[in-house]
C-alpha cells in the first residue's frame, strides 16, 4: 500500500510539474536558440545582430511589437556589402615584372603565383641555383637543397608567408625556397 501511494504521489508531482510550466517562453531566449542553430557563420552573425537591434528598440516599442521584431529575425535577408564606384578605391592587377619585389615597394594586392618558362640556369659559388626566366626575372635559391630543373621547363613561383617564395613544378612534389635577385 505504501509503495503504490508513493508511486502515485510521485506520478502526480511529475504531471503537476509538467503542467505548471508556462506555455509562453521568453522570445529573446528562443531567438538566441534559433541563431545558435544556424550553421552559416555570416547568417548566424546577422541573426545575432538583428536580436541586439530588436532588443535595443524594445524599450521604445510596445510589448506586442517587440515580440514581432524578435521573431522576424529569421526571415530577414542577408544584405551584401555596399560596393564603391570610386575609381581610386579600385584595385589594379599587379604587373608580372614587379612579382617578388613588392616588399621593396608598397602595393595593394599582388598575384599569389606566377608560371614561367626557364631560359637560363647557373649556380652560385655556394651551389645555389640562379634561374633566369623567359620574362627576364632572375630568382636565386635560398639554401643548398637539390632541385631538378632544366631549360625550357615550366615552373611556378608561389608566394609564402612573410615575403617568402617557393619554386616548384607540377610534375614533381618538391619545392625550394627562392628570392628575387633583380
Amino acid at each position: 500500500m505504501k509503495k503504490t501511494l508513493c508511486l502515485v504521489s510521485t506520478f502526480i508531482i511529475a504531471i503537476g510539474t509538467l503542467l505548471s510550466t508556462p506555455v509562453y517562453a521568453n522570445p529573446l531566449a528562443e531567438a538566441v536558440a534559433e541563431c545558435r542553430q544556424q550553421q552559416n557563420a555570416l547568417k548566424r552573425l546577422v541573426c545575432y545582430d538583428e536580436i541586439t537591434l530588436s532588443a535595443t528598440t524594445t524599450s521604445e516599442m510596445p510589448a506586442s511589437a517587440s515580440s514581432n521584431a524578435v521573431q522576424a529575425h529569421s526571415q530577414a535577408p542577408v544584405r551584401p556589402a555596399p560596393v564603391s564606384n570610386n575609381p581610386a578605391m579600385a584595385k589594379t592587377a599587379p604587373t608580372t615584372s614587379e612579382f617578388g619585389l613588392e616588399h621593396k615597394k608598397p602595393a595593394d594586392k599582388n598575384a599569389d603565383e606566377m608560371i614561367m618558362t626557364v631560359s637560363k640556369i647557373s649556380f652560385s659559388p655556394r651551389k645555389e641555383l640562379i634561374i633566369e626566366f623567359d620574362n627576364g626575372q632572375v630568382w636565386r635559391q635560398s639554401g643548398t637543397d637539390y632541385y631538378k630543373i632544366a631549360v625550357g621547363e615550366k615552373h611556378y613561383v608561389k608566394r609564402g608567408l612573410f615575403n617568402s617564395f617557393s619554386l616548384g613544378n607540377d610534375e614533381n612534389n618538391r619545392t625550394v625556397k627562392v628570392r628575387r635577385v633583380d
